[in-house]
């Protein structure tokens, strides 16, 4: 990128880095859903599922693991026929997530014993943990470091421009990855659930990072 005669010429390069590595923790999202004719009675019934939800999950004995809720609503339950409209009482609706840091031991458990239970539908979703991005974070940086020097440097050779050295940095990103995606929705029947222990192959997700270096040059 030239700039005027006042100022020495640049180049503007993006180094960018990336490292592709397996999940290492698994997110089993639940949808609760409970219907009553009272807001009261519909509140109580979910109160009550997801109670029965955390009893099912402490049966399968995981070693590590952390349940949470969250999207909490009470609406009227409206149907909709033909044109017309029909109060019939209220929705309760809650998501619960449980997030799995040992998906090789716990998530077959985990998964088998929700089966159990026919009213609710859930997805399975592989992620990157906190601790295994900021684990990455050092060699990503040092990587797209290096890729932006190597364009810079290759950039200047080809075109004869002598020496070069760095003029300014912009670096903001932290690295980035993938989002998780649901790899596979389940609702069981229980007759189902004990013959059909499910087999769960994660793919690849991807850490990137990337720095802005411009680099100066001096040319007659």
């Amino acid at each position: 990128m030239a700039q005027d005669s006042k100022e020495k010429n640049t180049i503007q390069v993006n180094g960018f880095s990336e490292i592709a590595i397996i999940p290492d923790e698994a997110i089993i999202n639940i949808s609760a859903i409970k219907k009553a004719m009272t807001a009261s009675e519909a509140t109580k019934m979910l109160n009550q599922q997801v109670e029965d939800i955390q009893k099912q999950i402490n049966k399968s004995k995981l070693k590590d693991y952390k349940l949470t809720t969250d999207n909490y609503q009470v609406n009227i339950n409206r149907i909709y026929t033909k044109g017309t409209s029909k109060d019939s009482g209220y929705v309760a609706r809650q998501n619960v997530k449980i997030k799995i840091s040992n998906p090789e031991v716990d998530l077959v458990k985990a998964v088998q014993v929700l089966g159990e239970n026919e009213e609710i539908t859930f997805n399975v979703q592989f992620g990157i943990s906190e601790e295994k991005t900021k684990s990455y974070k050092e060699t990503l940086l040092q990587s797209a470091i290096k890729d932006a020097r190597y364009k810079a440097e290759l950039i200047a050779s080809t075109m004869d421009l002598g020496p070069i050295k760095v003029s300014n940095i912009t670096y903001s990103s932290g690295g980035s990855f993938d989002f998780p995606r649901p790899q596979m929705e389940y609702r069981m029947m229980k007759a189902e659930a004990a013959d059909a222990a499910p087999s769960f192959n994660p793919e690849e997700q991807k850490l990137t990072d990337n720095i802005m270096v411009v680099f100066s040059y001096d040319q007659d």
